[in-house]
């Protein structure tokens, strides 16, 4: 396949899988419009140095995630949503096109196809790709790192000078992205290869020092600036963010805290759809490019199951070279054949998987209700975006028929490349039926889950109740999705003042507390959506006087779909 047919099927691949959607889901958890609140102070003071919240604390991560999303939140506002996440889609996009690069250069003919692909549909790398947070400021730029790498080893006689410039400019970039874990992920990778004898030389060409020294020194000039303007503040959430988070959550107060092996089956999960196969990395065929997609893969893996805070995208900046290494295997004969054969037991799953997809997808067409098996299972809140997806894919029926039967063709297909031990073809299908699944949930699905969780439609109810010129107050600090999409700004209410105004509150927090008459406060609307373990969030007016604690607080709010005396302003 021609070059520019690769680097096509890409882009729209990358555009179906992570633009999807992307302005049609409202932020629903604390993390998007964490990072939303940050990026309209900058927008709203015009002080784009160093990143504050509103009310003047300092964000917690560098500054090029806020700066990409103030750009597009600036050049194309509606929705908010979407210019959040596009840095995000970008960032992933080009992560996916530089891997591709690398792996026409460095890897056997027909591999940089499966290799993209492989990065591009893998579970954390889309979710990251689609999200409003930080996480893929950092993974993309150390792909760049990787990249140049890779190509200064697959290519010894080019002259280093552009490479070198690459790694420089994108390790750099990471540390804006993320913090110095950008500089140690890449020291910890070439640091294993000088280690070794056989490897010495050939790692000696990356120039390793060199390239993290200078992305150092760049990045330093923003440091530097940084704490001119904050001081000591600056360097607190510094060293909080990237050396207590990693020996001691507690001292951080930054949570996450799990023990050594908690990755190890996140990360089988984040891979997801090609854990049944990721033992074809370790049939790729020795050569360079494979000791340093192992090194960075392994040392990676070690470097986080050491630190005390652990989430599932930390193990982000790896998926890069895991592909790599996935799909050196899948293109090259021989190998370990152990490998080979855990990978063909594993394949095994991909018929299976997808004609039970496929049932299930025809079943939802012809009007069955899918979900009804497992409702009673779940929470309240889950029951409800059960109900949301069963109605969504109602609505969708022509489609989901469509997906059925493509799915069905890929499970045949999948079967026939099993047997061939086509590897690539495999996980071309594998790759195409994904795309197709994921652009769906995205573009369908998710939208009807986060209308359920968010409270973006309820809050702008609210603008319409509340008169423009009264205040808008609420318990501090504010849930961050809630402050995003308040029709105005919150004023923090203390209870005792502010008679007749209007206050937003919890469930949780309106069944808890009286008037001085020993009355619940009066509410005016309440939200058809449940937080978790908050229940509804409700428009209240303020009593005259102080507000008590009542006296016996009524069951919790997660025990009931709604709460005895409210309603929403929809029933």
């Amino acid at each position: 396949m021609k070059t520019w047919h690769e680097g096509g099927i890409l882009v729209v691949a990358c555009v179906f899988l992570y633009l999807t959607g992307s302005g049609d889901v409202p932020f629903y958890t604390r993390g998007e419009p964490r990072e939303g609140l940050v990026v309209r102070e900058m927008l709203r003071t015009g002080d784009w140095l160093v990143p504050t919240r509103p009310g003047g604390d300092l964000a917690k991560k560098p500054p090029l995630y806020y700066w990409a999303a103030a750009t597009t939140m600036t050049l194309l506002p509606d929705p908010p949503e979407r210019a959040m996440r596009l840095p995000s889609v970008l960032l992933g996009t080009a992560g996916v096109l530089v891997t591709w690069a690398a792996a026409r250069r460095a890897l056997p003919a027909g591999a940089a196809l499966p290799a993209a692909l492989i990065l591009a549909t893998s579970f954390e790398w889309a979710r990251a790709a689609s999200s409003a947070r930080v996480d893929m400021a950092l993974a993309a730029p150390l792909a760049f790192v990787l990249a140049a790498w890779t190509a200064a080893l697959a290519l010894p006689g080019v002259g280093p000078g552009r490479l070198l410039v690459v790694a420089i400019l994108a390790a750099a970039l990471g540390v804006l992205g993320k913090g110095p874990i950008a500089l140690a992920l890449p020291a910890l990778a070439a640091g294993t290869l000088l280690a070794l004898r056989t490897h010495r030389p050939a790692a000696l060409r990356l120039r390793p020092a060199t390239t993290l020294l200078a992305a150092a020194a760049l990045a330093a000039l923003w440091y530097g600036a940084a704490f001119a303007r904050q001081g000591w503040a600056f360097v607190d959430v510094v060293a909080r963010e990237n050396v207590q988070r990693f020996l001691d959550t507690d001292a951080a107060n930054t949570g996450h805290a799990h023990g050594p092996l908690y990755l190890l089956g996140l990360g089988l999960v984040g891979i997801l759809p090609w854990t049944p196969i990721v033992s074809l990395a370790w049939a790729a065929p020795r050569s360079l490019v494979k000791a340093l997609s192992a090194a960075w893969v392994i040392t990676g893996c070690l470097f986080f199951m050491l630190a005390t805070s652990k989430r599932s995208v930390y193990l982000l900046p790896l998926y890069p070279a895991l592909a790599l290494l996935v799909a050196g295997g899948a293109t090259s004969p021989g190998g370990d054949g152990r490998a080979r054969a855990i990978a063909r037991m594993g394949a095994r799953t991909y018929p299976v998987v997808l004609g039970g997809i496929a049932a299930l997808a025809a079943a939802a067409a012809f009007g069955l209700d899918v979900s009804a098996p497992i409702r009673p299972l779940l929470k309240s809140q889950d029951r409800e975006s059960a109900l949301a997806l069963t109605a969504a894919a109602r609505d969708a029926t022509p489609l989901i028929l469509l997906l059925a039967v493509a799915t069905t063709g890929a499970a045949i297909a999948a079967t026939r490349a099993r047997r061939d031990d086509a590897w690539p073809r495999l996980v071309l299908v594998i790759g195409a039926v994904f795309v197709a699944w994921i652009a769906f949930f995205n573009g369908v699905l998710h939208p009807a889950i986060g209308r359920g969780r968010s409270m973006r439609e309820f809050l702008a109810h609210v603008g319409t109740i509340v008169p423009p010129d009264r205040t808008l107050y609420a318990r501090f600090p504010p849930d961050p999705a809630v402050r995003f999409y308040a029709p105005r700004e919150l004023v923090p209410w203390r209870n005792d003042s502010a008679a007749g105004s209007y206050v937003l509150l919890w469930e949780e927090d309106w069944r808890g507390i009286r008037d001085e008459r020993g009355e619940s406060l009066e509410v005016v609307a309440v939200s058809d959506a449940i937080r978790s373990r908050h229940g509804h969030l409700t428009l209240v007016r303020a009593p005259a006087g102080r507000v008590r604690r009542a006296p016996e607080t009524a069951r919790s709010p997660s025990e009931s779909d709604s709460a005895p005396g409210l309603r929403t302003y929809h029933e």
